[in-house]
C-alpha cells in the first residue's frame, strides 16, 4: 500500500486567500511533526484545485521514521475531529494544529487523509449528531485520473455523481489492475468510506476489482431499459405517478 503519502483537504467554499491558509497551515504541521534531520524531503504528489486537496509523499528517509511521521499524524487528526487537544505533543506541534483548528473558522471542514484512515474537523467543534464518515463495501464508477506508483499506488477516481476526487489505494501486488485503465471510466470495487451526511465516496480501500467501462454515446439515454416514445391520448408520467400514490 502506499504507505508514504499524507493528504490534507478544506472542504466547502474556498476562496484563494482561504486556500493559501490552508496550506500554510498543513506545511507547518508537516514541518512540527518531521524531526529536523532526518533526512526527509516532502514532495507534491496531488494538488486538487477543485475541491482544495493536497497530497504530499515522502521521497527520501527512512521507512521507519516515515511511518512515524504518518502516524503522529493520524493522531492530530484524531485528536482535532474529537475537538480535543494533543497534549502529549510538543509546543510545537500543538502551535501547529492549533492553527489547522482554527482553519474551520472560514471553512466547513478540514480533512486528514492517510492510506489507511480519514479524519474531519468541523468548525467551531462541532462533532455532528451523525457519524461524520461510513464505511462499507460497495463499488463507485468514475473517471481513473493521477496514477502515482511512488512508494505504492495511488489513484484518485472523479465519481459520476459528484465529480469529486475520490482518493484510491492499491496493494504493491495488485499493479496488473490499474495498469490499462488510467483515464478510463471505470467501476471500483472495495471498502468505501463516505461523508455520513452526503454520501460522498472520499476513499476507496482494499480494492477487489476495477472494471473498465465503455465511454458513454450520445443519445445513449434514449435506450434506457422501458423507455418508450409518448402518443397523444398516453397517460402523462405525471398521472401515473399519481394513480399509483393514490393506489
Amino acid at each position: 500500500m502506499s504507505e508514504h503519502t499524507i493528504t490534507f483537504e478544506l472542504g466547502g467554499r474556498v476562496d484563494l486567500d482561504g486556500f493559501e491558509q490552508g496550506v500554510a497551515a498543513f506545511r507547518r504541521l508537516v514541518a512540527a511533526l518531521t524531526p529536523r534531520h532526518a533526512g526527509i524531503l516532502w514532495v507534491i504528489d496531488d494538488l486538487q484545485p477543485g475541491s482544495a486537496t493536497i497530497t504530499l509523499r515522502a521521497e527520501t528517509g527512512s521507512d521507519y521514521e516515515i511511518a512515524r511521521i504518518i502516524a503522529d499524524y493520524e493522531n492530530i487528526g484524531d485528536v482535532l475531529a474529537q475537538n480535543e487537544h494533543p497534549l502529549s505533543a510538543s509546543k510545537r506541534v500543538k502551535s501547529a494544529a492549533d492553527k489547522v483548528k482554527s482553519l474551520t473558522e472560514s471553512v466547513e471542514y478540514v480533512r486528514f487523509q492517510t492510506p489507511d484512515q480519514d479524519f474531519t474537523i468541523y468548525a467551531n467543534g462541532d462533532h455532528r449528531a451523525q457519524p461524520t464518515a461510513t464505511v462499507s463495501i460497495g463499488v463507485v464508477t468514475g473517471r481513473i485520473q493521477t496514477l502515482s506508483n511512488r512508494n505504492g499506488l495511488r489513484f484518485n477516481l472523479y465519481d459520476t455523481v459528484h465529480d469529486k476526487a475520490v482518493a484510491c489505494f492499491l496493494e504493491s501486488h495488485q499493479t496488473e489492475l490499474i495498469r490499462e485503465a488510467w483515464g478510463c471510466r471505470a467501476a471500483i470495487t472495495g471498502r468505501i468510506t463516505r461523508e455520513a451526511q452526503t454520501g460522498r465516496p472520499i476513499a476507496i480501500r482494499q480494492i477487489a476489482a476495477i472494471e473498465t467501462l465503455a465511454e458513454p454515446t450520445p443519445g445513449a439515454y434514449r435506450q434506457a431499459r422501458g423507455a418508450v416514445p409518448w402518443q397523444p391520448g398516453d397517460l402523462l408520467p405525471e398521472d401515473a405517478i399519481r394513480r399509483l400514490r393514490d393506489a
